[in-house]
C-alpha cells in the first residue's frame, strides 16, 4: 500500500497523536496554562535562622559519613541548596529523593535535610567573604589621627584623597581595605544623591590609579559594574512596564552576566526579573499544553539564564525531558 495515501496518513498522524497523549499520562503530566494549578515553588519566608551544617552520625562510627545534614535557611529552596553545595541546581531531584519529598512539599526554617556527600562542597564563610558597608568605617587601632578625623566628620571624599596620597599604600593591607570601605560608602551616598556619574568616575579612578591588591581592586570593579547594570535595570523595568518583555529580558541578561549574585539583593533587578520570568512561564505553558515541548524548552531555559535556581523552570524542564524520551521510547 501506498505510504501517501491520504486516509494512511489521516490513521498514521492520529496514532501519533494517541501515543503523545498516553506519554503525557505515563509522565504524570497535564497541560495547564493557569498557575494556580500547579503546586511547585518550595520556598519558605520565615525569619532567618544561622545555618547549621554537621555530619549526620546515626550509628556513631567513625567512617565517612555518606550524608550530611544542613539546616534549612530563609530563602532557601532545593534548588539554592543544590545549586551552592552539590554544585548545579538541577541536582535538586536528589535532594528530592533522599529526604522523601514530592516537588509540591515546603521547607521551612530551621528544618534538617539530608545532602549526599557525591560531588558535596561546603562554601566558606560568605560573610568572611563579602564586604560589609555600614554609614562609617569601623576604625582600625592603626588609624592615622588625621584620618580618624576625617571620617569622624564623614569627610568621606577627603579621607579617600588624603589615604591615596599616602606613599606606603601598595604596602600597607590596613589603608586599602580602609579605601575600599570609604570607597563603597562614597559610592552608595552618591548614588541616592542621584549623582551616579560621580559615583562611576569615583571607581573608575581608584582602579586605574590606587595601587591596590588584586582583591581589592575586584572588590571596586564588582561595585562599579554593579553601578553600571543599575543604570541599565531602570530601563529594563521601563520595558516590563510596557510589556516588551523580550527587550527588557535582554537587559536583564546582560546585567547578570556581568554582575552575578549580587543583584539577588537588587529589589529593582528582582522585581523586573520576576515579572518576565512570569510572562515567560505562562508562553511556556501555553506550548507546554498545547503539545509544542521544544517551543516550551526554550522558554524555561530563557528563564534559567537569569536565574539559574528558579524552581518551576527546573520542575517543568525536568518533566518535558521525561516526556520526551518516553515518546522516543514509544
Amino acid at each position: 500500500m501506498n505510504a501517501s495515501h491520504p486516509r494512511l496518513s489521516t490513521i498514521t498522524a492520529s496514532i501519533k497523536l494517541s501515543a503523545v497523549a498516553a506519554a503525557i499520562l505515563l509522565a504524570g503530566c497535564s497541560f495547564k496554562e493557569d498557575r494556580k494549578d500547579i503546586v511547585v515553588p518550595i520556598v519558605d519566608a520565615t525569619p532567618s535562622q544561622p545555618s547549621d551544617f554537621q555530619f549526620s552520625d546515626k550509628n556513631n562510627q567513625p567512617k565517612a559519613p555518606s550524608t550530611y545534614s544542613y539546616t534549612v535557611r530563609s530563602g532557601d529552596t532545593l534548588g539554592t541548596i543544590a545549586q551552592q553545595y552539590l554544585g548545579s541546581s538541577q541536582r535538586y531531584t536528589e535532594l528530592l529523593e533522599l529526604n522523601k519529598l514530592k516537588p509540591s512539599d515546603s521547607i521551612y526554617v530551621g528544618q534538617k535535610l539530608l545532602l549526599p556527600t557525591n560531588g558535596l562542597t561546603v562554601p566558606k564563610n560568605t560573610e568572611l567573604e563579602s564586604t560589609k558597608v555600614t554609614n562609617k568605617p569601623t576604625p582600625n587601632n592603626s588609624t592615622d589621627p588625621e584620618l580618624e578625623k576625617l571620617l569622624e566628620a564623614q569627610e568621606y571624599e577627603q579621607a579617600l584623597n588624603w589615604i591615596t596620597k599616602q606613599p606606603d599604600l601598595a604596602e600597607n593591607q590596613v589603608l586599602q581595605g580602609q579605601l575600599v570601605d570609604i570607597a563603597l560608602i562614597q559610592s552608595k551616598n552618591l548614588k541616592r544623591q542621584q549623582k551616579n556619574s560621580d559615583a562611576e568616575q569615583l571607581l573608575s579612578s581608584l582602579i586605574s590609579e590606587a595601587p591596590l591588591s588584586k582583591a581589592n581592586q575586584k572588590t571596586l570593579i564588582s561595585e562599579l559594574s554593579t553601578l553600571k547594570a543599575e543604570q541599565e535595570l531602570i530601563t529594563a523595568k521601563r520595558f516590563s512596564d510596557q510589556s516588551k518583555f523580550d527587550e527588557s529580558y535582554d537587559i536583564l541578561l546582560v546585567s547578570w552576566n556581568q554582575v552575578g549574585k549580587p543583584l539577588e539583593n537588587n529589589i529593582l533587578f528582582t522585581s523586573t526579573r520576576n515579572k518576565v520570568s512570569e510572562h515567560y512561564h505562562q508562553k511556556a505553558l501555553r506550548h507546554y499544553r498545547n503539545q509544542e515541548l521544544d517551543s516550551a524548552l526554550q522558554y524555561w531555559d530563557k528563564i534559567l539564564e537569569i536565574n539559574p535556581n528558579d524552581d518551576l523552570a527546573l520542575v517543568y524542564k525536568d518533566r518535558v525531558k521525561a516526556l520526551q524520551n518516553k515518546l522516543e521510547n514509544l
